[in-house]
């Protein structure tokens, strides 16, 4: 393929978008300094310049950069699905029978071996993790059903045009490979393949163009996404990019070019200088398919040269293209179907997001994840990833980190790597085909020596993070310190055991001008203690909402849970029927036994059922079916209700409850090993994951919900017809959602505290 022109515009650095300004305009020396410089180092500047503005400068000055970073990854995306698939064709469309099988087969055996050493280095990843315990907010994402990986999907288009539309890459890929081969038994079929070289040297001539702009495109991307990354994550995500960063460039820096020496007769120091421009634009915009018509045209470049050194004279130039360039242009766009080694080590992801809340994947998951991953590599990078969280039982909310850590560094090293392990593909891929392997192994040894270099890595890296303070459990620093989202002023506590004169009526509300509520003093998040001692959490600020609306001072009565046989206040439905309060504000569980003695108002919350561990004996338990099969499980129950505890043991037949103590008292015994678990609420049980941060949260599928109501007395109908008919209008407007949100999710927001 003729594109000798504009593969010359991206090496030559200097003579890439060059504008000639007036020498004597002083001011412009910068300017003139700048446009000098080979093109990548103009990409590293506003790499580096981006990080810096968007570390600097607040969010709302950035915003005209998202559009302009999104403009340029989408221009330079523009002519890549073309190119790939009128390539992939006329490539496929030159060859015979058996060529497409002797190049396919090897290259498939390459792959494989690539697939088998990526996988074991995101095996070692966790190992590199330090003795940090740490969690996270609810999410809800932990209440949603995994989605089925639909591979048939995925591969086979009902539609090749909507294929192109929606990028589905593989689909795509298919689809020219089944024309390319078709055009194989065509007779005649030259000009049309040279039609369709024709259209991709044009389609890589706007590639060349648009490559000018990448400096600008690279800074204007890098300030955004830098920008996303809060100071009080950064020394957990330095772990993650330390070790996922550092092994992506031991593989494509030492292992395969030491891979590609090995086998092939090109030097690793020619590899590296030849493909440096196109790995550092793939580096600065993490964007592989931007560079692939590059990376195809050097790759051709290298295997002219080795190969006529290798052949003997007399070998025609022409015949030499022929033997090189229909391999390379069938490998390249299939090396994008199959999950390349950057998009494997993406998977490591997955074990740090485990880490990062507290729910390690444990050494007897990892088979059945690696597995998995490989599967669902197929798919795009966001929807895999979000996958694959919700199949390991972990917050697919996650993918937004996940997104954030990429733009800023990660997928930077991914992308190098996957672009390094295209060029590997498709040049060893190509010389195998054409020299097949070789007989003598032992130029793989230094390739097979740097594997040892992983293991050591990984491990000096955990060694470096042990001896770093620990970093603050920002959650619970949050969750000890948060203050109400909407409401102002303090929730006052009553001291003392007084009933309130008719309890629950109205009318005699609206008289005093007063309301008194009951809440669980240790129900987090929705009721609690805060650091400084004052009464906080969602139901609190509800209630405070309420009051302030209604024209009420509000006040509140601390209540315990059942079975604190040392405490003498009541539990909830004993404070009710002695006239304690006027509304039990923390929210329960509707057991339709108590109904028959108190009054719920509408039910406002759907509770998902979850259960906190410790250790790692339960932790691959993340179905129903699974936890049946434990014997002996030992499970705390935070209430009495006869309803709640006949459907829980319908649950877990096998298993022996407790529920004589609080959620508190549970939990010292699951971490004194007199319990397996706790069957708590998933938003509440995240809460406590906060504070005690060495358990784990599993939330076992299917998902088993609850709902969730306030509880007034008998005799209160009006008081629960006003909240309920209160409570509709603060779902219309937003205000329970930004509440919820602020406490149960750890939203934190601003507001005007005057």
């Amino acid at each position: 393929m003729a594109i000798s022109r504009p593969l010359r515009i991206l090496q030559a650095g200097q003579d890439l978008g060059v504008v000639r300004i007036d020498r004597g305009a002083t001011w412009l020396a910068p300017v003139r300094l700048f446009l000098r410089q080979n093109l990548a180092i103009q990409i590293l500047e506003g790499l580096v310049a981006g990080i810096l503005v968007g570390r600097l400068l607040p969010a709302s000055a950035l915003a005209p950069l998202s559009g302009l970073g999104d403009g340029f990854i989408r221009l330079f995306q523009m002519p890549v699905l073309p190119f790939l698939s009128v390539s992939l064709i006329a490539g496929v469309g030159r060859l015979q029978f058996a060529q497409a099988s002797r190049l396919l087969g090897r290259s498939a055996l390459v792959l494989i071996g690539f697939w088998l050493v990526v996988l074991l280095a995101v095996l070692l990843v966790p190992l590199g993790f330090p003795s940090w315990h740490d969690a996270s907010f609810f999410k809800p994402s932990l209440l949603q059903a995994p989605k089925p990986l639909d591979l048939t999907e995925l591969f086979i288009p009902v539609n090749p045009f909507a294929a192109f539309a929606e990028t589905q890459i593989p689909a795509v890929v298919l689809f020219s490979l089944a024309l390319g081969i078709a055009l194989i038994a065509v007779p005649k079929r030259q000009p049309l393949i040279d039609v369709f070289d024709r259209i991709a040297e044009a389609l890589l001539g706007i590639s060349a163009f648009v490559a000018r702009f990448t400096p600008l495109g690279v800074f204007a991307i890098l300030a955004t996404a830098s920008a996303s990354i809060e100071s009080s994550q950064l020394p957990r995500l330095a772990v993650y990019v330390v070790l996922q960063g550092g092994i992506a460039l031991l593989l494509a820096g030492l292992f395969l070019p030491l891979v590609i020496a090995g086998v092939t007769p090109i030097p690793v120091r020619q590899l590296l200088r030849s493909f440096r421009t196109p790995l550092t634009i793939a580096f600065a915009t993490a964007n592989m398919l931007v560079v692939l018509p590059i990376l195809v045209e050097l790759s051709k470049k290298l295997l002219y040269e080795a190969r006529a050194a290798h052949l003997a004279p007399g070998v025609s130039e022409q015949e030499l293209k022929d033997q090189v360039d229909l391999p390379v242009e069938v490998l390249a766009p299939l090396a994008l179907v199959f999950p390349d080694m950057g998009r494997l080590l993406s998977l490591a992801f997955v074990p740090f997001a485990g880490w990062l809340t507290g729910n390690s994947i444990s050494l007897q998951e990892m088979p059945g994840f690696l597995l998995t991953g490989l599967a669902s590599a197929f798919l795009e990078g966001i929807l895999a990833m979000t996958f694959l969280l919700d199949r390991m039982g972990l917050p697919s909310d996650l993918v937004q980190l996940y997104i954030a850590i990429d733009q800023l560094a990660v997928a930077r090293l991914g992308t190098l790597l996957a672009c390094m392990s295209v060029i590997a593909l498709v040049i060893i891929g190509t010389w195998v085909s054409l020299e097949g392997f070789p007989k003598r192994f032992r130029r793989l040894v230094p390739a097979a020596t740097a594997l040892a270099v992983f293991p050591g890595f990984v491990l000096l890296s955990r060694v470096g993070f042990q001896l770093l303070p620990k970093p603050v459990n920002s959650a619970r620093d949050q969750l000890m310190h948060q203050d109400f989202a909407l409401a102002k002023g303090r929730a006052p506590v009553v001291q003392g055991w007084s009933p309130v004169d008719q309890p629950g009526d109205w009318q005699a509300i609206r008289r005093a001008r007063a309301i008194r509520y009951c809440v669980h003093e240790q129900d987090y998040p929705m009721a609690y203690r805060n650091a400084d001692g004052e009464l906080v959490g969602a139901d609190v600020e509800m209630g405070m909402l309420f009051a302030k609306q209604m024209g009420l001072k509000p006040s509140y009565v601390l209540i315990d849970r059942i079975g604190n046989a040392n405490d003498p206040r009541p539990d909830g439905l004993q404070a009710l029927e002695r006239g304690y309060c006027d509304l039990k504000l923390s929210s329960d569980v509707m057991a339709p036994m108590q109904a028959a003695r108190t009054r719920f108002t509408d039910a406002h919350l759907t509770y998902g059922v979850a259960l906190l561990i410790k250790g790692s004996a339960l932790s691959s338990k993340r179905q129903w079916s699974d936890l049946v099969e434990v014997q002996g499980l030992r499970v705390g129950l935070g209430f009495e209700a006869p309803f709640l505890l006949r459907l829980v043991a319908g649950w877990l037949p096998q298993a022996k409850f407790i529920s004589s103590q609080g959620t508190d008292a549970l939990l010292k015994a699951l971490q004194e090993g007199r319990l397996d678990a706790v069957l708590v609420t998933a938003q509440q049980g995240a809460s406590w994951n906060v504070l005690q941060p060495n358990l784990t949260l599993l939330v076992p599928q299917p998902l088993k919900s609850l709902p969730a109501a306030r509880q007034l007395p008998w005799k209160s109908a009006a008081l629960a017809g006003v909240w309920n008919a209160w409570l509709r209008f603060q779902e219309m407007d937003g205000t329970r959602q930004t509440v919820y949100r602020h406490w149960v999710e750890g939203i934190e927001l601003r507001k005007d505290k005057s």
